[in-house]
């Protein structure tokens, strides 16, 4: 139990509180109190899981947990960590969750409380139409063509599955790839 004190309380707290969630959510199901999720909307919620280590990693900062300087964030008992920012964040976050993918690579994601911009009403409405041989077309005439990315990447995706098959099944390399 000592290695708890290793790191700060905030994301163990929120990993309890994500759990309670997901346990709630599936006996409510069972009760019938809350719809569950499924391809027919009306299979159960299912079991929580527990978090594996072999792929996506998290841990979610609240409160006084985190500071944002200009290049580096701040973390309670880790430290300072160097960021490379993707854009500006619009408010100051509620929440900050570091996030490990498979590929050992970090990201910082924020959780940012803004108020939605409401645009000007105007007169003009357009009605869209679904299909298969065109995207979509509007009402005006306009039409859109189906991003055809299967058919591009279809080589790419042979080769892939061709080095795929080479690889010793159970070994490290399979589970990065």
């Amino acid at each position: 139990m000592f290695w708890l004190k290793e790191v700060a309380s905030s994301p163990l707290q929120q990993s309890l509180r994500d759990l309670e969630k997901a346990s709630k959510n599936f006996f409510d199901s069972c009760k019938g109190k809350r719809k569950g999720v499924g391809a027919n909307g009306r299979s159960p919620v299912q079991r929580p899981k527990f978090k594996s280590r072999k792929s996506r990693q998290s841990a979610r900062f609240v409160g006084n947990n985190y500071k944002i300087g200009q290049d580096k964030i701040h973390l309670t008992k880790v430290g300072k960590i160097k960021i490379v920012w993707s854009r500006e964040l619009p408010a100051d976050p509620i929440s900050l969750t570091i996030i490990k993918d498979s590929a050992n690579r970090y990201f910082a994601s924020f959780v940012v409380d803004i108020n939605p911009e409401s645009f000007p009403k105007t007169n003009n409405s357009v009605g869209i139409d679904l299909g298969i041989s065109t995207f979509a077309t509007l009402s005006n005439g306009e039409k859109f063509e189906a991003p055809k990315t299967l058919k591009q990447n279809l080589k790419k995706l042979a080769k892939f599955q061709c080095k795929f098959a080479k690889i010793e099944k159970g070994s490290k390399p399979i589970r990065k790839t």
